[in-house]
């Protein structure tokens, strides 16, 4: 039987964690992958090295012309390979649509979507969808606001295998860890609501940004400053520095819960939930960890699921009750059938029309 030969395509740097469940579902039907991506996603995910048969290394100039060069020399690439199949781990943008667009027909192309805006009036999205007919998004509910698009077969699959790699980070036995995914920033998490969130928890909690923090920021040093007039900064943890992957899945596997901070007066309210979701919810799903989130998207089924909802007004009495239900929540999404490994990777291989 000859095996498959499948291209796995990331030269975005900001999605690789999507990758890890598309490579275990590729090799439980003994594919041979093909990983493109930078040089800068394949030093930070070396744990996908057991599993990965040829790496290819795209780098971008930000010139068209030597972009469109590296881009048929990619195509090139594919065809002296054989590559039957390319999955675009990030569909979108100038360079997907170049290498798209050269791909021959005997070549199928997939690609996953991160924000459904594309789907709602983006010209390269169009040019793109001229080869890619089909396409994943991230979540049933990101789905479900997609109009019926007349070019495009669209589904939903969730990405929630994360490699555990043993790492022990030390962890006291009365405390309780609320990680925030991602540095300190203003855009995406309401820094200015969190003080009182702090305020509002016992002193054995602690507040984990696990994530590269640009203390030069100025709203970084608002809050810090904020923090430490009322005696709260020994409750927070920040890195100024990369997070390798050791660490960070270290600190999610001791973590209680974890706290996307998206509120419906931040910049990312309607991004992270309405047109794409928070990378915290596949976590969440992946890691069996509960959310803790804004009372605002209680309407939102997988949050339902997953979360304990909190009013940031009285968030310490909200708190207090995820706290005492957190072991149940834990097993909710851990017995979940929507988020087991292998009906995920069973929908992706379907989607690949590569189901034996």
């Amino acid at each position: 039987m000859i095996k498959l030969r499948i291209a796995l395509v990331e030269i975005g740097g900001s999605h690789d964690e999507c990758l890890f469940t598309q490579i275990l579902a590729l090799s439980s039907i003994e594919a041979e992958i093909t990983f493109v991506t930078t040089r800068e996603v394949y030093d930070r995910n070396k744990h996908f090295l057991p599993y990965i048969h040829h790496t290819y290394f795209f780098e971008t100039s930000g010139k068209a012309i030597a972009d469109f060069k590296n881009a048929r020399r990619l195509v090139r690439f594919f065809k002296q390979q054989d590559i039957q199949k390319v999955v675009f781990n990030t569909a979108q943008g100038g360079q997907i649509r170049n290498i798209s667009l050269l791909l021959p027909g005997r070549i199928q192309a997939f690609g996953i979507i991160h924000t459904i805006r594309k789907f709602h009036g983006s010209f390269t999205h169009k040019i793109i969808n001229r080869k890619i007919k089909k396409f994943l998004v991230l979540s049933d509910d990101l789905l479900k606001r997609i109009a019926p698009q007349k070019n495009s077969t669209i589904g939903s699959f969730y990405p929630i295998d994360f490699p555990r790699l043993g790492k022990d980070i030390h962890k006291s036995d009365d405390a309780c860890w609320v990680t925030l995914t991602g540095g300190v920033e203003n855009r995406r998490k309401d820094l200015t609501g969190f003080v009182s969130l702090v305020e509002q928890t016992p002193a054995n909690v602690s507040f984990i940004f696990l994530g590269k923090t640009d203390v030069t920021r100025e709203d970084v040093g608002q809050l810090f400053e904020e923090l430490k007039a009322r005696n709260l900064m020994n409750r927070i943890v920040y890195f100024d520095s990369f997070i390798d992957a050791e660490t960070f899945d270290g600190y999610l596997t001791k973590t209680d819960f974890l706290l996307p901070l998206i509120h419906p007066t931040t910049q990312s309210a309607e991004q992270y939930v309405v047109n794409q979701i928070s990378g915290a919810f596949t976590l969440s799903f992946g890691y069996h960890i509960p959310l803790l989130m804004h009372v605002a998207f209680q309407n939102e089924l997988d949050l339902q699921q997953a979360s304990f909802f909190y009013d940031p007004i009285h968030f310490n009495r909200d708190f207090t009750t995820a706290l005492h239900e957190n072991g149940a929540k834990r097993q909710q999404l851990k017995h979940n059938p929507k988020w087991q490994s292998e009906a995920q990777q069973d929908i992706y291989l379907r989607f690949l029309e590569t189901h034996q």
